[in-house]
This record gives structure tokens, C-alpha cells and sequence, in this order.
């Protein structure tokens, strides 16, 4: 989640970020004009906070503002880069402890299981898959069954993402289909027999299809019509899942899906104890705005609560409480008028979102100690673990 921009889409689905690029010679001379942090200074900052747990690459450094004099040392020091965040995680989510990180990443599995134990989740349409099966559910062997299936017998609005992946890579929301014309969501038109050929391309192991849920009217008024999820992020030290903070999820007006990494989208702070939005912010680095009011609804964010809150929460620890041995996961939540909907679960959430949202690092006062326990927690598990391998 550095500062990155959206790649030329080459079809319908939508490409992954490109790759953070090292900070050019220009942004460096804008940040030492406009803050007055000398250039040595920035380098100096950058490769002390590349050591340790911190991992902060250059380009991260600038992303999360960190060359804001305001900002103490010590706040500085609270914020990690993406290999810090992983490294965090693994912490709390060790494999040998969390077994079950395979299955949780499996879309369609994951949310199938959900639903059996009454979790709303968003319903899965059809699989397309040259090879797997899916029990009763519809599979799309091929282009053909995919386009058949687009013609005849899906429910639109329809949303489509590969069942393994991250960063909102090859997904897609078609709004509606006229003729053999399919209207995306990001205002684009594709041909059905083009789309299916693109969808068996670069996803013949597995791509699901699944209902485009309407965001509550409460939300749409201020963000559109796309869902723009809250990630909650629980976590459990043992005593059981708990919420550790969330932000909402803002898609641009012409975006694909929610991910903060498309162009215009927005991040929202929310208060836990009651679904407040506190800051709202477009865009890092440089480029990053804070805004109370919506830039194209003109709707105030900032104080607004959101609605179904204690459910959002609620189906966030349900759905934890699920897989217990996990010490973290990040949930994706779709709140609509009908509640609130799990639409996945992240063994390894970016912390990027809140330490962008916040403007605070992930590792504060606050949320340190919550880490610290959960982490400590999975250090017994796996002593107890490895100790009755030894045993056998």
C-alpha cells in the first residue's frame, strides 16, 4: 500500500498496483522547499527507519508523510513499512500455529463455510474453473459456459474476483449487461465473448462470481453506489476475539472496487466504541488531503456514524471466533440495508490503511501492547505445538 498509482488496465479485470518506484530527486526537493527538511536529513530518517522492525522503504517513508516535522521521533517510529507489517503479522499468525491460513484465503470456501453457520456473507453466483469443483454451484468449464452464463443465468449487478488473491487484483463489477454488451463499473463497456475469454486467460484455476451487494442508503448518499467495505481488524490474545480499530473504505466514483490504492479513493478513521468517522483522507504523501465533506457528494463525513454498527462488530469476532487460532485477521465488511456482510478475511491486513487513515504508526502506545499480547500468546501455542512433536 505505498504510493502507488493504477496500472493501464489491459482488459476488463482490474491489474494489481505497480510497483512503488524509489523516491526521485524532485519529490525530495519538494518536501525539502515545502517542510524544510533538508535533503540529507530525509536520507538520514529513511536508512534509519529501513533497520529493526521498523522495515520502511523510501518510498513508504514519503507515502506516510513522514518527513512532517510535526511529527516527533518517537511517533516516527511507531509507523512500519509493508515488510514491518508482514513480519508483525506472522507474529501473531505463525504457521505452525495457524494451520488453517490456506483454507481462510480460499474465497469461495471461506465464504461458503460462512454461510452454512449463518454469517452473512455476499452469495456466490457460479466458479469458473477449468479443473476444480464446487459441489451443487455452478462451474464455468470454459469461455463459452462463462458467456452462456453471463447471457442467461446471472443476477445483476454482479461482482467477479479471483477465488486466491489480494490488493483487489482482477476484480471486477459489471452493473449490467445490454445485449452482449456488459456496462462495468468503472463506466467502461465490454463485449461478453471478450470478457469471458479474458476471465478463462487469467483465471482458469478459479474465478468466482458473486452478488454485487448495495451499500446502505446511509453510506451511498455520502460514497455512491459501490460498496465501499469497513475493514475490521480483530484480533486474540486468548481471551477471545476483540476489535482492535477499523476504517472505512471509500471507492472512487470510476473505481473497480474499494482498494485505497485506486486513484480518488478515500480512507475514514472510525471510532470502535461507535462508528463515528474521525478523519477522513485522500490520496498520501504530498498529495494527501484531509477532508470532512465527501469531494463529489458534497456530503459531510467526518461525525457521520455508521449504521448497523454493534452488528459490524458483532459478525467481525463471530466469524474470528470461527478460526480461534488466529492471533489477527482483517475483515472486509459490506454494510447494507438488510446488515452488515462479510465479504473476505485477511490473514495478513495491511496496516497501511489505518497508519494512512490515522496518520499514527501501527506500532503506538495504544495498539503495541495489543500486539505484544496476542504475539505472546501465539509464542506459547507454538512451544506447546513443537513440544508434542518432540514427544511423539
Amino acid at each position: 500500500m505505498t504510493d502507488t498509482g493504477i496500472q493501464a488496465p489491459k482488459g476488463a479485470l482490474l491489474d494489481a498496483p505497480g510497483k512503488a518506484k524509489k523516491a526521485e530527486a524532485s519529490l525530495i526537493a519538494q518536501v525539502a522547499k515545502a517542510h524544510g527538511i533538508s535533503p540529507l536529513r530525509q536520507m538520514r530518517e529513511i536508512f534509519s527507519m529501513r533497520r529493526g522492525a521498523q522495515k520502511l522503504s523510501g518510498p513508504e517513508y514519503y507515502s506516510l508523510r513522514l518527513f512532517d516535522p510535526s511529527k516527533s521521533i518517537e511517533d516516527k517510529r511507531a509507523f512500519l513499512g509493508q515488510a514491518g507489517v508482514n513480519a508483525l503479522n506472522t507474529s501473531m499468525n505463525p504457521p505452525v500455529a495457524v494451520p488453517t491460513r490456506a483454507f481462510v484465503g480460499n474465497k469461495l470456501l471461506y465464504t461458503q463455510l460462512l454461510t452454512q453457520l449463518g454469517i452473512p456473507t455476499a452469495r456466490t453466483q457460479a466458479l469458473v474453473s477449468a479443473f476444480r469443483h464446487a459441489g451443487a454451484l455452478p462451474v464455468l468449464r470454459d469461455a463459452e459456459a462463462v458467456a452462456g452464463f453471463l447471457r442467461t443465468d446471472a443476477t445483476y449487478p454482479l461482482f467477479g474476483k479471483p477465488h486466491h488473491g489480494s490488493l483487489s487484483e482482477g476484480s471486477v463489477r459489471i452493473k449490467a449487461r445490454d445485449g452482449d454488451i456488459l456496462r462495468l463499473g468503472n463506466g467502461s463497456q465490454k463485449d461478453i465473448d471478450a470478457f469471458a475469454a479474458e476471465v478463462m486467460d487469467r483465471y482458469p484455476g478459479g474465478f468466482l462470481f458473486q452478488d454485487a451487494l448495495t451499500p446502505h442508503p446511509d453510506m451511498a448518499r455520502i460514497a455512491g453506489p459501490s460498496i465501499g467495505c469497513v475493514r475490521v481488524v480483530t484480533v486474540n490474545d486468548g481471551a477471545g476475539p476483540k476489535p482492535a480499530y477499523a476504517v472505512w473504505k471509500m471507492p472512487a466514483p470510476d473505481a473497480m472496487s474499494d482498494n485505497f490504492w485506486q486513484a480518488g479513493s478515500l480512507l475514514a478513521l472510525l471510532d470502535l466504541s461507535t462508528g463515528e468517522v474521525l478523519s477522513c483522507i485522500r490520496g498520501t504523501g504530498l498529495g494527501a488531503e484531509a477532508l470532512s465533506m465527501h469531494p463529489t457528494s458534497g456530503e459531510q463525513v467526518v461525525g457521520k456514524m455508521l449504521p448497523h454498527w454493534e452488528e459490524t462488530l458483532k459478525v467481525a469476532q463471530d466469524a474470528h471466533a470461527v478460526f480461534p487460532e488466529f492471533g489477527i485477521c482483517g475483515f472486509d465488511i459490506a454494510v447494507t440495508a438488510d446488515g452488515a456482510h462479510i465479504v473476505e478475511c485477511n490473514d495478513n491486513p495491511s496496516h497501511m490503511l489505518y497508519q494512512i487513515a490515522a496518520g499514527r504508526g501501527v506500532a503506538n502506545t495504544y495498539l503495541a501492547p495489543v500486539w505484544q499480547a496476542v504475539a505472546e500468546r501465539q509464542t506459547k501455542q507454538v512451544s506447546k505445538l513443537n513440544a508434542a512433536r518432540r514427544a511423539k
